[in-house]
């Protein structure tokens, strides 16, 4: 008898119920399209309520372990996508969990029961899947894959965010409409960065003393851990009040704190996402040690911390010129 798989089943019944319950009696915030504001305190993800996507999962996981105990059988590739499926939802909710200590969010218990009821089913699908390591050596080139998906969403997502910014600062002012289009990119880089880190944990579990011993893996691991914490201010400190950031004459005294941080974020989030593919890319890095890619690295963000401030000076000086 395949217990783990009951407990699977259990949960994702759990899930569902839970899931349609707290969809039918959410709160219907009319959400503005030009407030980002709106979108995060609707719980929206990608412009879809978050608990569709709480649905969609416990739905697929249900239909997927009642048909594995219908028919006694097991298929491990099932098994390690239905894992990956479990924790990418699970990190998915750590965000939402995240945004709702935000000003603009609201923590909801819902999020929570959620996120330990997919909880619940990765470990059990864990602990169904025998010769664990074995089965992540035969699926390298799957996950290998999804750390290649997650590099092209969280790298294409910050340089579009980048260039946007440029753009849309050409009127000194990112309006309501453009901070909520930054937010939803925003979005899909957060996806980018739970895939690096499921597929990144999965191929590092294939090969830990080597690893461990690779200067290049290590200070790529330092990268993401920078694009991590950036991306939680980004989300959580900027996102929401994108808005805020304007250098036109009457408000070039206003929030400039905040201005600065945003500017700086940025450019740390350029960086460290090129940094990290470079390292993932760039086999002959692994000549240098860690300390010698550590200090380039920190050069790197130096300069394009002090560049972006520049960039912020010299807008604010044309801006005063033109007074």
């Amino acid at each position: 008898m395949h217990y783990p798989y009951l407990i699977v089943l259990l949960c994702s019944i759990i899930g569902i119920s839970f899931a349609i319950y707290y969809y039918k009696s959410r709160s219907r915030i009319e959400v503005k399209e030009d407030d980002p504001e709106d979108h995060i305190k609707g719980m929206y993800f990608l412009k879809m309520p978050y608990e569709k996507i709480i649905i969609g999962f416990f739905g697929i996981s249900s239909l997927v372990y009642l048909g594995m105990l219908i028919v006694n059988f097991n298929i491990r590739w099932l098994d390690l996508s239905m894992l990956i499926l479990a924790l990418t939802i699970a990190l998915l909710l750590v965000y939402k969990i995240g945004m709702a200590f935000s000003e603009a969010g609201k923590f909801k218990w819902g999020t929570l029961i959620f996120f330990i009821l997919s909880v619940i089913i990765a470990y059990s699908i864990y602990a169904q899947i025998p010769d664990f390591t074995q089965v992540l050596k035969d699926a390298r080139e799957y996950t290998l894959t999804l750390h290649l998906l997650g590099m092209v969403l969280g790298l294409g997502g910050t340089t579009i965010i980048d260039f946007m910014i440029f753009h849309f600062m050409r009127n000194y002012k990112i309006s309501s409409q453009e901070a909520v289009v930054m937010h939803l990119i925003s979005q899909i880089i957060i996806i980018g960065l739970i895939f690096l880190i499921i597929s990144g944990v999965a191929i590092f579990l294939t090969d830990i003393d080597g690893y461990l011993a690779s200067d290049r893996f290590l200070m790529k691991m330092t990268v993401l851990l920078v694009v991590t914490i950036n991306g939680a201010v980004l989300n959580l400190y900027i996102a929401p009040y994108m808005e805020k950031i304007s250098l036109r004459a009457p408000d070039l005294k206003k929030d400039n704190v905040f201005k600065k941080i945003s500017f700086a974020v940025g450019a740390i989030s350029m960086v460290s996402w090129y940094s990290a593919f470079f390292l993932a890319m760039i086999k002959d890095l692994s000549y240098f040690r860690y300390t010698t890619l550590l200090i380039a690295y920190l050069i790197l963000l130096g300069l394009s911390i002090a560049v972006s401030q520049f960039f912020k000076f010299s807008m604010e000086k044309e801006v005063k010129e033109k007074l």
